[in-house]
């Protein structure tokens, strides 16, 4: 597909039906790519609802047409001053494959920084092919779960980052 050169905004409040609109079955394909048990799904607002999001997460939405096709959050308030969690990217399946997530990675990455790094499942190649695209390198593969199904998950971090090192806890330290 050819890309899509989309507006990317501050997220605020009124997006937040949109995000939780597009987050489904962005979430569901993620799942389905990883093999993970569709039963694991849960809404954007059963996993972080809006006061939460707002309250951890600096977020940016893409818009297309007027429409909202995907958002990226970082994690830097409070305890997560400087900590460089990329804590959501998602994309609607109707926009893959045309560079908005790189665009918002692209913006996710000035603000993050050398810190970076995130969480993604094994088997989501093209999220993975994104952070790869942006510098960060897989470092460490765990089983995890996800509201109790099984999955593997990858950190990735740029090698600048404290999270580089694959003894370095996910959160904390």
């Amino acid at each position: 597909m050819t890309e899509t050169k989309p507006i990317i905004r501050a997220f605020t409040p009124e997006d937040w039906d949109a995000l939780c609109d597009l987050y489904e079955p962005a979430s569901r394909c993620e799942m389905a790519l990883s093999g993970t048990d569709s039963r694991a799904f849960r809404s954007l607002a059963e996993e972080e609802d809006l006061e939460k999001f707002q309250h951890l997460n600096t977020a940016m939405v893409a818009c297309v047409g007027g429409r909202i096709a995907g958002f990226v959050a970082w994690r830097d308030r409070g305890e997560w001053h400087d900590s460089g969690y990329l804590s959501w990217l998602y994309v609607d399946p109707a926009y893959h494959r045309r560079g908005i997530g790189d665009h918002l990675m692209t913006e996710a990455m000035v603000a993050l920084g050398a810190q970076a790094w995130t969480l993604t499942k094994l088997g989501n190649d093209p999220a993975i092919s994104l952070y790869r695209k942006h510098g960060m390198q897989i470092v460490k593969s765990r089983a995890a779960d996800t509201w109790g199904y099984p999955h593997t998950e990858l950190r990735l971090a740029l090698p600048t980052s404290r999270k580089f090192d694959p003894d370095a806890p996910n959160f904390g330290g």
